[in-house]
């Protein structure tokens, strides 16, 4: 392929990324009149002037050219929820959602700014969890090499490998003077979003469940720890959202009906002005947890979905909501497929909570706020065989304070 041909071809995929981006505004001739008289000739120019007088021009990669053009274009939005993701990003992406591999147990992303990689969450009892690495984290070097250098692809399949083989990762937290850096056994990860237990508190008796993510698999799963804690005769349910940074909009419905019987889970309003308010799905309800007292955990990493779901069961009054303020995410995501592989991922429309609230950038305050204090990173090179690819959840009643506080509020009726 000549060079000439490269640019013809880069510039056409230009066009129809750009287009299709704009495609349900349903004002496609404003968007072609924009693009020609703003983008077309700028692009086309650089283009040129790169495939002609450009020093290094027979090195150029017009694939990563694309993906850049494509990054700037949806950076200049300047919306925190307006992605751009190359078709590597795409594939890890679809990994993390429903795979299973040899890795540390985190969600991640990149944070182009500061050339590292942020944590989103651990995966409770996975290597990262163990290793006490926490929201916000920033992963800086892996095995020697620096993330700015090898990038988030790069970085990511790095801490990616055999289970049980090693890696170095170095770590910095906002407060720290320095960074740290710590060894972590790779271990089996499986993505087993909706994990349960019941247990005993002197005598009463608590369904516990820990949702991770909002997957595609995740309704079936809730759907079947309730049908596993209905058969115990539970006094009180624990639904735990702690490091849950969203997922599918669908998903968070399907769930928040098993909870809501008649009342609204949320409200969007989308960008043509249209307005959907969501009803439950009244087969998907589980009646006998209208009669159970309910606590919600969350943090400031639950977001979105997990945002949709606490506003929900808090402003109908069906749960008490613990622990700390939450992200703040209510734009509803679209993602859009492009020619090249790769996806744009826009906001269409923003949630309100049942009550009318607008919890962007703002997050959901808790009913009880409370904290559990910092973890300490530390090593990891042996780990007891954690149960991460079952459904069981781990808890830790001896040095989590907001799920005690849970429990003691359990007991009093949920109030």
């Amino acid at each position: 392929m000549n060079k000439r041909f490269k640019t013809f071809i880069v510039v056409l995929l230009i066009i129809s990324s750009f287009v299709l981006l704009w495609a349900n505004t349903n004002n496609q001739n404003d968007i072609e009149k924009l693009y020609l008289e703003k983008f077309q000739n700028p692009i086309y120019s650089v283009l040129y002037y790169i495939s002609n007088i450009y020093y290094e021009k027979d090195k150029v990669d017009y694939d990563k050219v694309l993906d850049s053009t494509l990054k700037g274009l949806v950076e200049g939005l300047n919306d925190p929820f307006a992605w751009y993701l190359d078709s590597q990003q795409v594939t890890e992406s679809k990994i993390e959602e429903s795979g299973e591999y040899g890795g540390l147990g985190i969600l991640v992303s990149y944070d182009s700014k500061l050339e590292a990689i942020r944590i989103i969450s651990p995966m409770i009892g996975t290597p990262a969890y163990e290793a006490g690495l926490q929201a916000d984290d920033l992963i800086i070097s892996v095995d020697g090499s620096p993330v700015s250098e090898i990038g988030y692809i790069g970085a990511v399949n790095k801490m990616r490998g055999k289970p049980g083989t090693s890696v170095q990762i170095e770590i910095f937290r906002e407060g720290w003077e320095e960074s740290k850096k710590i060894t972590i056994i790779r271990e089996k990860i499986e993505t087993v979003t909706a994990k349960y237990k019941i247990f005993d508190s002197n005598n009463f008796k608590i369904g516990y469940i820990k949702l991770t993510n909002f997957a595609e698999k995740s309704a079936s799963e809730m759907h079947k720890a309730l049908k596993a804690i209905e058969k115990e005769n539970v006094n009180g349910i624990i639904l735990d959202l702690r490091n849950n940074p969203g997922g599918f909009l669908n998903v968070a419905i399907d769930i928040a009906s098993m909870f809501i019987k008649d009342k609204t889970i949320v409200t969007v309003r989308y960008f043509d002005g249209s307005e959907e308010v969501i009803k439950p799905k009244t087969y998907e309800h589980f009646d006998f947890i209208d009669k159970l007292p309910i606590v919600l955990l969350v943090n400031k990493s639950s977001a979105s979905a997990s945002e949709i779901l606490t506003g929900a069961l808090k402003d109908n009054k069906i749960a008490t909501v613990i622990g700390k303020t939450t992200y703040g995410k209510a734009a509803v995501q679209r993602p859009i497929p492009l020619e090249n592989g790769g996806e744009v991922w826009l906001p269409i429309g923003h949630y309100f909570t049942p009550n009318g609230n607008d919890i962007h950038l703002k997050g959901i305050k808790p009913d009880i706020i409370i904290d559990n204090p910092q973890k300490e990173v530390k090593n990891v090179e042996q780990m007891e065989a954690k149960n991460t690819t079952t459904f069981e959840a781990i808890i830790d009643l001896e040095n989590d304070l907001q799920l005690l506080k849970s429990i003691e509020v359990l007991k009093m009726g949920g109030k």
